[in-house]
């Protein structure tokens, strides 16, 4: 009898295996939604540079449609001022004017249409010593510009809660009374005017996130820094002009030790107001037993 069962069950096995093969597959978890873009205002952001590369960069365009980055050079032979390099699909490899020249460069893409001229800006910032950067400020580049008076010094950068100055001009002239608008990648925007001399200042908000021990926000060490944009936009003859400055700030380094002084004089103030309290209520011990 037993035999006969185990050979029931034996030839019933391909049978149920058939059956558990037509279940339908389990279902395969949704797509995630690709990040959402912190701006929809045209950027040039830094791709990921070969290391020990210092008159070389590598840049990429974001929601602006160009075939070249044009750079400009502080100083160096008449040829290597202004360079155009061609954008290919991970971004524009970029140069300073020579191997031997650094500071800031200025570089710009541009989409023009016979409605609109869209312009994304930037400085980039190459190790080697080089000329200083205001001389190439003050050079008329396109029609509507937003120019940093000044940038930051060497090593330096923009930073929470200070405020800094923008020239806007247009057609080379100073314009009065235009907004300049901030954004910043954590989500903070704001919009200032600029005075009768085209100058708009800038503050820059506290919004950091707090970050893990030892860990900054791209991942690796040093300072922690997060994106912005500045962007303004005119109209004349019929066609809009749009152009956006992009680059990045830093964080407070005052903050935390701010919030440690506190504490530290908090619990001073309790320290030395405690023998007070002690006298207070020795006092009015006595006078209850009184």
């Amino acid at each position: 009898m037993k035999h006969a069962i185990g050979l029931l069950m034996l030839l019933a096995a391909p049978v149920f295996a058939q059956h558990d093969h037509s279940q339908p597959p389990p279902a395969t978890p949704a797509a995630q939604p690709a990040p959402r873009a912190w701006t929809s205002q045209p950027l040039l952001l830094p791709g990921r540079n070969p290391r020990g590369e210092r008159a070389a960069a590598l840049l990429r365009p974001q929601g602006i449609d160009v075939s070249h980055l044009t750079v400009y050079a502080p100083e160096g032979p008449s040829e290597r001022r202004r360079v155009d390099y061609p954008v290919g699909p991970n971004g524009a490899r970029i140069e300073s004017a020579t191997p031997k020249i650094g500071n800031y460069h200025w570089v710009i893409a541009r989409e023009e249409t016979p409605e609109l001229v869209k312009v994304a800006s930037t400085a980039w910032y190459f190790g080697n010593p080089g000329a200083s950067p205001r001389a190439l400020l003050k050079e008329v580049k396109h029609e509507l510009e937003i120019v940093p008076d000044p940038l930051p010094r060497e090593h330096g950068s923009y930073r929470e809660s200070e405020k800094w100055r923008f020239l806007v001009r247009f057609m080379g002239q100073p314009l009065a009374n235009q907004p300049l608008t901030l954004e910043t990648e954590f989500g903070s925007r704001s919009t200032a005017l600029t005075d009768a001399a085209g100058i708009a200042t800038v503050l820059f908000p506290r919004d950091f996130k707090p970050a893990e021990k030892g860990k900054a926000d791209d991942g690796g060490h040093g300072p922690r820094r997060a994106k912005f944009v500045l962007f303004t936009a005119q109209e004349a003859e019929g066609r809009r002009y749009l152009t956006a400055f992009n680059h990045t700030y830093g964080e407070d380094l005052d903050r935390n030790r701010s919030l440690g002084w506190g504490a530290v004089f908090g619990l001073a103030g309790m320290l030395a107001a405690t023998p007070l309290l002690r006298r207070r209520n020795a006092i009015q011990g006595d006078a209850n037993d009184a």
